[in-house]
């Protein structure tokens, strides 16, 4: 009996997640596979223009029944609607930014004026331009009126998000796991962020349940995909590194590792796209009239939102602070931001010079403090991840810390300002007292 060679593999058998996909395989996903929105897509509907809202709701419908929620997404919506609600495009924010820089440049001005013995006539004349630039801005942006946002609150039938999301979602969200099956997904979600198994490590200075909220969208993801053994286009303006795989700093893909678990669980393939990428995509897809100016406007609040983590200014700012405040904790952070962004409880002893018996209860408290100060006085995003979190083992009947950890980006932007010589000059972030600390850029 003759029998000819074994089947052989192909070049990208077994290493799918390799291959770029292209333009055509995004939209024969959107046609066929299950489109699963973020969290973060359903809230930003608040922050678009009404014309582009508009589009990515007709987005959204057009998808029909292969739209589908994981009960986590639904549930991180109502935690976060009220806050977003409270300032949806950032106009109270920015309007206090703008009392602060406007000091802050008038005092840069009469400190230059005095330095080159500038004529009181000549330096009135251009202070006066100053504040009649602020005032013309100030006036401009009050144009832009968030009040509508406040009525959403106080009457959940005047949300036209609610609205519209009512309707497309009827029947498309998944149900919430019983008690059991959500502590077996928190602990699941817990060992992964230890390994720093995406998606969701990103998130571990959160603490709680939401710092696993991104693993137990996925795992939920996960499963319906296994139920309807279908392709998965997971949509998210969240850009973290535990959700991309990455080009030189851009987005192209998902990670490899997450591509790979969805593949093994159903054989089928994953797709990433930001909001942007959807409307995009969708225009040929599904046959919808998107605007360009929708793509744009939806890009644009993707990339702002991008803008409100921490910033080399702003850590800059928080660092000085506790330095005066609470030097222990502040080389607390920078030691943990050298060792990749987690210290043990003994090097923090070590640092502190702390009896064996000494509690570190409250350690974090100051960190806390001096972060919330600049956040309400409009320096500091409000929805920043905590600079320094207690990590515990749950084993452990005492509760004890057994070290703390920083956010990613921090031990990005902590490198290069580990010397004062690189930091800026102090006339733009103050000490202690001062009222002018420009830690927004």
């Amino acid at each position: 009996m003759t029998t000819g060679p074994s089947p052989g593999l192909g070049l990208f058998d077994g290493y799918e997640g390799y291959r770029t996909p292209s333009d055509v395989d995004y939209q024969n996903a959107l046609v066929t596979g299950l489109v699963v929105p973020d969290t973060n897509v359903l809230l930003n509907l608040y922050r678009y223009t009404t014309a582009a809202r508009g589009d990515l709701i007709e987005v959204l419908t057009r998808i029909g029944d292969r739209l589908w929620i994981p009960p986590q997404v639904v549930a991180e919506f109502w935690g976060a609607r009220e806050a977003v609600l409270g300032d949806p495009r950032g106009t109270a924010e920015t309007r206090k930014r703008l009392v602060d820089l406007r000091s802050q440049a008038s005092q840069a001005l009469q400190t230059w004026a005095n330095r080159v013995a500038l004529e009181e006539s000549e330096s009135t004349r251009l202070k006066d331009l100053l504040d009649e630039a602020f005032n013309e801005v100030a006036h401009d942006i009050s144009v832009i009126d968030d009040s509508s946002a406040y009525d959403y609150l106080r009457d959940t039938a005047t949300d036209p998000v609610l609205a519209a999301l009512e309707r497309i979602l009827d029947g498309r969200v998944g149900r919430p796991p019983d008690t059991q099956e959500h502590a077996k997904g928190v602990a699941e979600g817990r060992r992964r962020l230890e390994a720093r198994i995406p998606p969701g490590y990103m998130d571990k200075a959160k603490g709680g349940d939401g710092a696993v909220g991104d693993y137990l969208v996925w795992s939920q993801t996960v499963g319906e995909a296994q139920r309807r053994c279908t392709d998965v286009v997971f949509v998210t303006a969240d850009l973290k590194e535990d959700w991309w795989h990455r080009t030189e700093g851009r987005p192209r893909g998902p990670r490899l590792e997450l591509f790979r678990e969805m593949y093994a669980a159903t054989g089928r393939r994953l797709f990433m796209l930001r909001p942007d990428g959807l409307l995009h995509h969708a225009k040929n897809a599904l046959s919808v009239n998107v605007a360009d100016s929708s793509v744009e406007d939806v890009e644009r609040v993707s990339r702002l939102l991008e803008e409100n983590g921490w910033t080399a200014a702003g850590i800059q700012a928080v660092m000085r602070r506790l330095d005066d405040e609470a030097p222990v904790q502040a080389e607390v952070v920078r030691r943990a931001a050298e060792l990749d962004g987690s210290i043990s409880r003994e090097e923090v002893y070590r640092i502190g010079g702390y009896a064996e018996e000494r509690s570190l209860r409250g350690f974090t408290r100051p960190v806390r403090r001096v972060t919330q100060e600049f956040q309400e006085r409009g320096l500091l995003p409000p929805d920043l991840p905590e600079l320094l979190v207690a990590d515990y083992d749950e084993r452990s009947p005492l509760g004890s810390a057994i070290g703390f950890s920083v956010p990613s980006d921090v031990v990005l932007l902590l490198a290069p300002l580990g010397s004062d010589a690189d930091a800026p000059p102090a006339s733009s972030v103050q000490g202690p007292t001062g009222d002018h600390e420009d830690v927004t850029s």
